[in-house]
């Protein structure tokens, strides 16, 4: 028996599932509209495109099957125990740093139990309350900040005007000097 004919076998053992024996169709039957096989053959190219440009996904399918062994229940019990005693001493620098870690993370612990982080639980709303004093101050800070650029800008602009108004005022006070001068008579 081909693998054909086994896979047909499948889908008309699914197709009986799916649709009951009250209206089983037979393979002679024309197909209906969305059969089982076509939304097979609809997900396999759909399966097929998306995969075709992604060469890590590619590698991950083909090991599929060998990702589904090492994960298997039984894997580890078929292991000889030489074999165990191989991953494990593969594994032995990694279990070795887990286990540093552990001691570490076991030694920083005491500081972890100061009565000020315990607190923390109650003292959530009290901080929540300083948060929002402290945005409001801080708007308000803001809005003073604004209130002064623009006091300084309009006394820039004043002080502007005055040294205009002064250059302006020497400049017509000298003017007015100098015409006022007697001019001498020659000779």
């Amino acid at each position: 028996m081909s693998s054909t004919d086994i896979l047909e076998e499948r889908v008309a053992e699914l197709e009986r599932k799916v649709y009951g024996t009250v209206n089983n169709p037979s393979i002679d039957d024309p197909l209906p509209e969305n059969s089982v096989i076509d939304n097979l053959l609809n997900a396999n190219t759909m399966i097929s495109s998306a995969l075709s440009s992604r060469e890590k996904a590619n590698n991950l399918v083909k090991r599929l099957s060998e990702l589904n062994e090492l994960l298997s229940t039984s894997f580890d019990e078929d292991l000889q125990t030489d074999v165990k005693w191989q991953i494990i001493e593969t594994m032995e620098p990694e279990i070795r740093q887990n286990l540093e870690l552990i001691a570490k993370a076991t030694e920083l612990l005491p500081v972890l139990e100061v009565d000020a982080i315990k607190n923390v639980p109650e003292l959530t709303p009290k901080l929540e309350h300083l948060t929002l004093e402290y945005l409001n101050a801080y708007e308000e800070s803001t809005a003073v900040n604004q209130t002064i650029k623009e006091v300084f800008s309009k006394y820039n602009a004043i002080i502007d005007t005055i040294s205009k108004t002064l250059v302006a005022l020497d400049s017509a006070i000298t003017a007015a000097e100098l015409s006022a001068i007697p001019k001498k008579q020659l000779d």
